[in-house]
């Protein structure tokens, strides 16, 4: 849940009344001074008369009242005046810093309140990293770029970068060559020319500054924030606070969108082959019967399975349905659907495709397998194919049913042969001749 943004008013107000209320204690404390300073005068002033020996009346009175008010000012100006003068301007001076301080605290929450939000607001990791690139030119103008690696952690890419012209570039091509990563804390360098500079870095050419913030995904260092500038224009204490939060958020933002898609591609993926799973098919042939887009269906069953597995050991098996799962991926389209059923039945999802054209790649798949097999990493097996389309059935349950009764169909013919509904191939393993099976 996103943290509503911090309203810092109330602080200051606090501030001030705390401020107010030590300048109303100082003042007490000096208005007591005061007192005393004005005793003391009083006193003086007497003395000062007694010893020049003036005798009473009006004269008398008004020697006194100015010996009295020149002691009392002059003691008043020392004892409160100055330091009440004084005191003021300091708590004024409290007050302006806190004001900017919480100021720029709240420009902070306001910042990561705005970031969290938007990377939240994003499905897949392309939009997190788009979200950094803007957050970027937020933080200030200076070239800045996101340095990731991917699961693998073996090399760095350039994953996000402000809109300035002429991004920082840094070479590092690992996480554990940067020197922010591997300590696991920022690094500024003032300037490249100078002995304790970073060695990508100083290998840029022309002198420049630069701060490194190292991005941790799932508790692993992955990759590394770069902001480079001029050796006059460096990074405020600010931006570095505003960069060292962008750099958590984000990566822990992109840690849960990639455990989020490590975790559907398990349940959409056949963990044996790589081939996505019954229910991945059954939801895109929804697609497109919902779309009113063609298709057609291949199914495809190795044959005589379970001896192969009897003779030869699972792990045989396993091999086997891997080696017929590539061969399946090397002859179907980019857009094409290759789906691991169940046990040993496969299926092609052709868009756009009618049962006739899928024929023929079903035939070309039985003539990859046959040049697979030649290398003999597996003993040899054939499949038998079943085709059908969406012209021939009105859901996509029928039309799949449909295939599966052309693959019997071809099962019946002699195996290691393609059949359609209308069509089936036999003489097994010459070329496929087509007759009609009504």
């Amino acid at each position: 849940m996103t943290d509503p943004p911090i309203d810092p008013e109330p602080t200051w107000r606090d501030s001030r009344f705390h401020a107010i209320d030590d300048s109303v204690a100082n003042l007490l404390r000096q208005l007591l001074l005061a007192v005393g300073a004005m005793f003391f005068a009083f006193t003086a002033s007497r003395f000062v008369a007694a010893q020049l020996h003036i005798s009473r009346g009006f004269w008398a009175f008004l020697a006194e009242g100015s010996l009295l008010t020149l002691f009392g000012c002059a003691a008043i100006y020392l004892t409160s005046a100055r330091p009440i003068r004084s005191a003021i301007s300091a708590q004024r001076q409290v007050i302006v810093d806190s004001e900017q301080r919480l100021r720029k605290e709240a420009a902070q929450h306001r910042f990561a309140s705005q970031v969290q939000s938007a990377l939240e607001m994003g499905e897949v990791e392309a939009e997190a990293l788009d979200v950094m690139s803007r957050a970027f030119t937020e933080i200030g103008p200076r070239p800045a770029e996101l340095l990731l690696a991917d699961s693998s952690r073996a090399h760095l890419r350039q994953a996000a970068v402000s809109g300035c012209a002429g991004g920082p570039g840094c070479g590092v091509e690992t996480p554990w060559a940067c020197p922010a990563v591997r300590r696991g804390q920022t690094l500024r360098f003032a300037s490249s020319d100078a002995l304790s500079a970073c060695p990508r870095l100083a290998e840029r050419g022309g002198e420049l500054s630069a701060v490194c913030v190292p991005v941790t995904v799932l508790g692993t260092p992955m990759g590394v924030i770069h902001v480079t500038g001029a050796v006059d224009d460096h990074v405020t204490p600010e931006e570095i606070v505003a960069l060292e939060t962008l750099a958590q958020q984000a990566g822990s933002r992109i840690g849960v969108l990639r455990a989020m898609s490590s975790a559907q591609l398990q349940a959409a993926t056949d963990p044996l082959t790589g081939l996505v799973n019954r229910r991945s098919l059954e939801s895109r042939v929804r697609e497109l019967s919902a779309a009113n887009e063609p298709y057609a269906v291949i199914l495809a069953d190795l044959d005589h399975f379970k001896m192969l597995n009897d003779a030869h050991g699972h792990d045989t098996g396993d091999r086997a349905l891997r080696l017929f799962a590539d061969v399946l991926r090397s002859s179907v389209r980019p857009d094409d659907l290759v789906c691991r059923y169940g046990g040993e039945e496969f299926v092609l999802l052709l868009p756009q495709v009618e049962r006739n054209r899928a024929a023929m790649t079903a035939e070309n798949v039985r003539e990859r397998l046959t040049v697979a097999l030649a290398a003999g990493a597996v003993p040899r097996f054939t499949a038998s194919f079943g085709v059908a389309d969406s012209s021939q059935a009105t859901t996509p349950t029928r039309v799949i049913r449909a295939a599966d009764l052309a693959m019997y169909d071809a099962k019946n013919g002699g195996r290691d042969c393609v059949a359609v509904a209308g069509r089936v191939s036999s003489t097994p393993p010459a070329p496929a001749k087509f007759r009609s099976v009504g």
